[in-house]
């Protein structure tokens, strides 16, 4: 049953990897892998399609559902925040829908267009944050506005950065934060709420679920956040499958904050949990494998371990790259480190891997591009105009960057 589990679990990702489309944080089932092939190492400025200015800042993320590009931005001259779409072949602006918004506290590395929306066959989904309301809304792909579903307040001094993702009809996000919490449902046609699973306060949480698909065909949300650590449930139900709430940190009671993200790889759930003045832990779960059963913690790392940025895996190898430009490559089946280097630089963008390079952003908008192998190799360093927290998306025949002001489209070479 286990090797079938494994199986399953690479096909499944092979699957989501194929797929075009660009759909959410981090791409297929936030696993941030891509099967998309010619792209560069080192370029110049000539080798972009396009380069546009953005209408305001921000560090959200750029997601792409055929030939639209969605990302926000925040201008706060004008108090607007938006959300945009652009073409992809050539960079056109097709549409733009904004909001108004009133300015709160945030960490100074935080940004009024943090939370990177996602998309479906039929609507794109976006979350604007606010210490006294926040809304999720959805528009169709030309723009027009379905409806708009109200969800709280969201307590945080750090603001607001939580993504949503879209799966089998409805709309999940990660509440949780230091006021009234949950994990949340809502109905991708209608804006309606379907379910709401309460969760206890913690810290500001922003990793966003990924899914789980049994090898019976369910599939589960998987959730990760220091006080409930890694959680399963039922999309349509809001249903609890099964919980780990010690996985992180068993022996710590300080609150921590899970900000990267858990994603799925070869029959294992990835997260990391923790606290930039103290330990940061990624762990590897093995899903249970028979109704009655428990979850696996099959590894705990906690040395060279990354905090904001998520891992991911290619192949058999665990690539974690650290807040402070570390990156580790591991076994991704035992954790076992096989090599680590200094990078360089500090990091709250999360890698990403296509054509077989691991690409990241650093927070002064240096694209430094490694080999996805088993011994270190740097391939390139380019540098963009501007700093970044955003990390890239890959779809089609390009590469998108985003930095606080600027989106930048580079083409495959063929």
């Amino acid at each position: 049953m286990r090797i079938a589990f494994l199986i399953w679990g690479c096909l499944a990702c092979a699957a989501a990897a194929s797929d075009d489309a660009w759909n959410r944080f981090r791409g297929p089932n936030g696993s941030g892998v891509s099967a998309a092939e010619g792209f560069p190492a080192t370029w110049s400025a000539k080798d972009y399609r396009w380069v546009i200015d953005l209408p305001g800042e921000g560090v959200s993320s750029p997601i792409v559902w055929g030939d639209r590009v969605f990302v926000t931005a925040a201008d706060e001259s004008t108090l607007e925040r938006a959300l945009l779409c652009y073409a992809a072949s050539d960079g056109k602006l097709r549409w733009s829908q904004a909001v108004p918004f009133t300015k709160d506290k945030k960490h100074k590395h935080n940004s009024y267009a943090t939370n990177t929306p996602t998309a479906d066959a039929d609507r794109v989904y976006t979350l604007w944050q606010g210490r006294e309301a926040s809304q999720l809304l959805a528009y169709d792909h030309d723009g027009k506005p379905l409806w708009t579903c109200e969800v709280g307040p969201y307590a945080s001094g750090h603001g607001g950065g939580i993504s949503p993702v879209v799966v089998d009809g409805v709309v999940a996000l990660n509440l949780n934060h230091e006021g009234d919490s949950c994990m949340l449902g809502v109905d991708a046609a209608t804006g309606r709420v379907k379910w709401r699973t309460p969760r206890a306060a913690v810290r500001a949480t922003y990793s966003t679920p990924c899914v789980y698909t049994e090898a019976g065909g369910r599939k589960l949300l998987v959730f990760t956040c220091w006080r409930h650590g890694m959680t399963a449930v039922d999309p349509q139900t809001g249903e609890v499958a099964w919980e780990l709430p010690d996985v992180f940190d068993p022996t710590d009671a300080e609150d921590k904050r899970a900000i990267g993200s858990p994603f799925v790889a070869g029959g294992l759930i990835y997260g990391n949990c923790g606290f930039v003045g103290g330990k940061k832990f990624v762990v590897a779960v093995r899903p249970p494998n028979s109704v009655g059963s428990q979850p696996e913690l099959v590894f705990r790392l906690d040395r060279n371990t990354n905090h904001m940025p998520t891992g991911l895996v290619v192949g058999k190898r665990l690539f974690m790259w650290s807040d402070a430009g570390i990156l580790v490559c591991a076994d991704a089946e035992t954790g076992k480190t096989l090599w680590q280097e200094r990078i360089g630089g500090k990091f709250s963008s999360s890698p990403v891997a296509v054509d077989g390079k691991v690409y990241c952003l650093s927070d002064d908008g240096e694209v430094i591009v490694v080999a996805a192998a088993d011994t270190f190799t740097e391939l390139g360093r380019v540098q963009l105009d501007e700093g970044t927290a955003a990390t890239t998306a890959v779809a089609g025949d390009a590469l998108y960057f985003r930095t606080f002001g600027k989106l930048y489209a580079l083409a495959a070479r063929r």
